[in-house]
């Protein structure tokens, strides 16, 4: 994006100034220290070579100015050869600076990159917002067209009945019952993710999570003549009880939702040493390899590979499922055949 590489370039330029800054800084105290080592090394050298009387001379006006011979340099100016140190001064300058063009450089690839790194979750961010809101148009735009045609085909009609105004309104009211589950939907899961929600945690038994599940999807289950075995002994989890259960309504009616009419579903419940397994396996198509890795993604529905009917849905019910099991540490996964079923199992600390 054009605004990504403008910012990546921007926070180069910073990363550089605030690194060149300090490296002249600290060229400049280093050519300072050498320069005056240098003429104290000078001073002394000159000094040694003095006769032995007029050096004694000059160490005692030092003892008299009570001056720290290695720490002050010469107390007393002691002619040196200025060109020469001159000469040396400006080698010194020129190393320097040769040093602060390689910093430069090599800095400046540095402070690339780094504004690269900087700045890759914030457009992966900016990306994964776009793609939502992309995907959240295309799922209003279906009801919100439903009900725009059924109403334009209505006042066609020149003598429209009651009958027929009630039959569109009906038709309209579902629509939006849709629109409205949707929006719920996209709440649930903006706050789980975000982690807006301060549910309070108490040691609840999955056990009955499970019956509840079973208990709010008996209508569907008895729609799709669904059986539902569960295996399901007292394993108790750190957890809120609703969203606990939210999480188990999810994969069962995902569960269902997949499976042949007159199929079974089981769930088992398990506890190991450090975390408590919850499994949901159906006997539905399978999912297909190449779509396993996005299952969990939001939107995300790969209808075509686990079922010949079509399934309704919005592709939000994985992923709040993983927010929901990763809010308590915990985790995930799926197996599948296609052909022959999934199976999800959430581990969840105990």
């Amino acid at each position: 994006m054009t605004i990504f590489r403008s910012a990546r370039l921007k926070l180069t330029a910073w990363y550089l100034l605030i690194i060149m800054a300090v490296s002249l800084l600290f060229s400049g105290i280093v050519y300072r220290i050498m320069t005056q080592e240098l003429r104290r090394g000078f001073g002394l050298q000159i000094l040694r070579q003095m006769p032995h009387d007029i050096r004694e001379e000059y160490l005692e006006k030092v003892r008299e100015q009570a001056i720290p011979l290695p720490f002050r340099g010469l107390a007393v100016p002691v002619a040196i050869d200025e060109e020469l140190f001159s000469e040396i001064r400006r080698r010194i300058a020129v190393n320097l600076g040769l040093v602060n063009l390689g910093i430069l450089g090599l800095s400046g690839i540095a402070s690339y990159f780094l504004a690269g790194r900087t700045l890759r979750p914030i457009e992966d961010m900016v990306d994964a917002q776009k793609r939502f809101i992309a995907d959240a148009s295309h799922e209003m735009r279906t009801p919100l067209t439903s009900i725009k045609s059924e109403i334009e085909v209505a006042l066609r009609q020149k003598a429209l009945t009651s009958r027929q105004a009630r039959s569109v309104l009906r038709s309209n009211l579902e629509e939006v019952g849709k629109m409205q589950g949707f929006t719920d939907y996209l709440l649930t899961l903006s706050k789980y993710e975000t982690g807006e929600i301060s549910l309070p945690v108490e040691p609840v038994n999955l056990r009955t999570s499970v019956e509840e599940a079973v208990r709010r999807q008996r209508q569907h289950i008895r729609n799709r003549d669904i059986t539902v075995n569960t295996q399901t002994p007292d394993v108790y989890v750190k957890a809120n009880p609703e969203s606990l259960t939210e999480l188990v309504t999810i994969l069962l009616d995902n569960a269902v939702k997949y499976s042949p009419e007159g199929s079974a579903v089981n769930i088992r419940i398990s506890r190991g040493r450090s975390a408590a397994r919850l499994e949901v396996k159906d006997r539905g198509q399978g999912i297909k390899a190449s779509d396993v890795p996005y299952i969990f993604n939001r939107f995300y529905r790969a209808d075509t590979s686990r079922s010949k009917h079509s399934a309704d849905g919005y592709g939000l019910g994985l992923s709040i499922a993983k927010s929901i099991a990763g809010m308590y540490r915990g985790d995930i996964a799926v197996r599948s055949t296609p052909g022959k079923g999934s199976t999800f199992t959430v581990s969840l600390p105990v």
